[in-house]
């Protein structure tokens, strides 16, 4: 499957490539590790996902070796060939000494290609009846019979029809992609992302999740967030929101550490986040690996 990122930047996993839609030509090559990399953040849009897991599922799976290195590399790759695509945001936000994510509210999209176009339509050799001559003799006691009509006549009368089904399979086409791009759009514009990742109020600051919590968790995850503010000695400022990360939420797999992240950011008059303040914590509860 293609995917089309913010309707500008087509990523084609099976040849390993980005470029930009209707110019396959032109294509940015990206080596397999960057390739799994990309699908696994978009897989997993919105979420931070950790450097353990990179290491696992794009390199120790496939039998290599991993690495920071290796890692910070292919993701500045992807990040240079999206700018050299023409695609001036950050695209790839690092999350600090936990992982990376891409923002949920990218539109990602998957991107199917059909050629629509009208199949040409070829000579055809029809045969026709046998003429029968005016002046050609008829024996007696035998009558004349009328020659068949040709063929030619059927196939004529079928082509109108075969040409009003095509015509109407072109239209039920463009009018469900119309549909379906209409959907989309409303889909994104009503939507807003952070409602879903909103948690509750500590003090007048706003608690945000990186992943949605479910209602069962929610009371547990507030109690691990004043923790963390209260060992961290945190304070909430009017127009401040905090975003809480900890790894008994996110993590798939058990890495032998409690790791918590907490960012402090000030909100702009549109309540979007200007400036942030990162703080981490890891509680090491077994063995290193």
């Amino acid at each position: 499957m293609n995917y089309l990122i913010e309707n500008h930047i087509v990523f084609n996993p099976e040849d390993n490539s980005l470029s930009l839609p209707g110019d396959s030509e032109n294509q940015i090559a990206v080596s397999n590790p960057a390739r799994r990399i990309l699908l696994l953040l978009i897989e997993q849009q919105g979420i931070v996902v950790e450097r353990e897991i990179f290491f696992k599922k794009v390199w120790e799976d496939y039998g290599l070796t991993a690495s920071n290195n290796n890692l910070n590399h292919c993701i500045s790759k992807l990040r240079k060939a999206m700018v050299t695509l023409g695609y001036p945001d950050e695209f790839i936000v690092t999350v600090p000494k936990v992982g990376f994510t891409i923002r949920k509210e990218i539109i990602i999209e998957p991107y199917f290609t059909h050629d629509l176009s009208p199949e040409p339509v070829h000579n055809r050799e029809f045969k026709t009846a046998p003429e029968v001559g005016l002046t050609e003799a008829i024996p007696e006691g035998e009558t004349s019979v009328p020659a068949a009509l040709p063929l030619t006549v059927k196939e004529e009368s079928d082509k109108p029809k075969k040409k009003l089904r095509h015509d109407l399979m072109i239209s039920l086409l463009v009018t469900t992609a119309l549909t379906l791009s209409a959907f989309l759009i409303l889909y994104y514009e009503v939507r807003d992302p952070k409602t879903e990742l909103k948690v509750s109020k500590i003090g007048v600051c706003d608690l945000y999740s990186t992943v949605p919590v479910i209602v069962s968790r929610k009371l547990e995850f507030i109690q691990l967030a004043e923790s963390f503010l209260h060992k961290n000695n945190i304070k909430c400022k009017p127009g401040n929101i905090f975003i809480f990360q900890s790894e008994r939420f996110t993590s798939p797999v058990n890495t032998g550490s409690v790791r918590d992240f907490m960012a402090q950011c000030i909100t702009d008059d549109n309540h979007k986040a200007n400036i942030c303040i990162s703080y981490y914590t890891n509680d090491r509860t077994t063995h290193d690996q």
